[in-house]
């Protein structure tokens, strides 16, 4: 996954070369974090009421409404997703996309952020940040399911080969496992999220939505192997 994100990297940094060489440069990429000129985040500005989100979203089923959520379900270039605004005092605060469920293709939602806002701000492991004055963006995928596969045969040392396959070892350990990942691309309005850096307590005001959509919380790690059903990684003993 790291040497996905390398590779979109490298690939954003060519083209904005590319485009500054030819003039061509995209203001929406240079210039703007945000979806448009006029939007914090699709069709909406930060501190808008539900009423005037759902507004926004007018045509899209409504997937999960509480007191401070609203939420619908979307794809993001193939990934099912939930869209989720959370509020406060009925007043938009946080909003973006994650994984439903555990995929094999989650980097598309790295590939759809880069797209948007190019070079992010700060890069740590898998974890991308975009900051301007008005939002910060946070975009992240990780492993979640690990899934083993029944195999008829199984590798030893290497036999007469030990030698030869000895620098591949690494990879053979692999082999027999299917990885799935989930996926996090969040908007925070900066006013609120510069007000957390000064709370005592930030996680206390938080609500799971926003725990998710800022990276806090993840969806727990697994592994499924065949006959024996779904082990949590933290009960397997290595």
């Amino acid at each position: 996954m790291k040497d996905l994100m390398r590779k979109l990297l490298c690939f954003y940094m060519g083209g904005v070369l590319i485009a500054a060489i030819t003039g061509c440069a995209s203001h929406s990429i240079l210039d703007s974090f945000s979806e448009d000129a006029n939007h914090s985040f699709r069709e909406v500005r930060w501190g808008f009421s539900q009423e005037r989100v759902e507004l926004a979203e007018v045509g899209n089923r409504v997937y999960e409404r509480t007191e401070n959520a609203l939420v619908y379900s979307h794809k993001i270039n193939g990934v099912d997703c939930l869209l989720i605004y959370t509020f406060k005092d009925n007043k938009l605060r946080t909003a973006g996309y994650v994984t439903q469920n555990p995929v094999m293709n989650a980097e598309h939602i790295i590939k759809e952020a880069v797209d948007k806002h190019g070079m992010p701000t700060t890069v740590n492991n898998t974890e991308m940040v975009w900051k301007n004055s008005d939002t910060v963006i946070f975009a992240n995928v990780y492993d979640s399911v690990k899934k083993v596969t029944q195999t008829r045969y199984q590798h030893t040392s290497g036999g007469l080969l030990r030698d030869v396959l000895e620098r591949n070892m690494a990879n053979r350990d692999k082999e027999g496992v299917i990885k799935y990942f989930d996926g996090v691309f969040a908007y925070v309005d900066r006013e609120f999220y510069d007000q957390l850096y000064e709370m005592e307590f930030p996680l206390s005001e938080l609500s799971f939505y926003e725990k998710q959509l800022m990276g806090v919380v993840e969806r727990g790690k697994r592994t499924i192997i065949p006959g024996l059903g779904t082990v949590p990684q933290g009960a397997i003993q290595r």
